[in-house]
């Protein structure tokens, strides 16, 4: 059984989406990027929703940057009740349109190595509070946006998860890894 490993840059007070600019954004230093390039090259599937697609898909097959060919050469899932052929765009690429649950019933069932879910914050928000998650790879970043969009804003009530590792790196990103507790 494959399991869903959420990838997720979110800031030091939880937000993982803002429309509020932030000079600078994000921090990206190269040992973290190696550690993610790492993780993204095992994977077997790249789960995404439908605006994550839309924006990757154009992107990635014209970047010359290191995530770009793991990026392409992974197959990829899509969430969308909209969109009708993902592959025509983006190579290895499929739609996923049920219910979310028995999608990920399917995908996990299949054969191969761990599925990974990269940012979006709607889909992460839906499967988090589907408890879909197996487990969380939090990138924290050091900085506060004051608003915007939670990861777990979605939950129906609250979870306790065990934390597995934290790894602080020298830009201050301090990632996070975590998984739920199952009764």
């Amino acid at each position: 059984m494959r399991n869903v490993i959420l990838y997720m840059s979110m800031s030091l007070d939880g937000i993982v989406a803002s429309d509020r600019e932030h000079p600078g954004g994000a921090v990206e230093d190269p040992e973290v990027k190696e550690w993610k390039l790492e993780r993204i090259r095992k994977a077997g599937a790249h789960l995404m929703g439908r605006v994550s697609y839309q924006e990757m898909a154009p992107f990635w097959q014209q970047s010359d940057d290191p995530y770009a060919a793991p990026m392409n050469d992974i197959p990829k899932v899509v969430f969308s009740k909209t969109l009708s052929d993902a592959e025509a765009t983006w190579p290895i690429t499929r739609v996923a349109r049920g219910d979310l649950a028995t999608e990920i019933a399917g995908i996990k069932a299949e054969p191969g190595p761990d599925v990974i879910v990269w940012g979006g914050a709607g889909l992460a928000g839906a499967l988090a509070a589907a408890d879909l998650i197996d487990e969380y790879r939090l990138l924290v970043q050091p900085m506060v946006l004051g608003q915007g969009q939670t990861l777990f804003d979605q939950l129906p009530e609250s979870r306790h998860l065990d934390l597995v590792e934290a790894t602080p790196y020298p830009s201050g990103i301090v990632v996070q890894i975590y998984r739920p507790q199952r009764t």
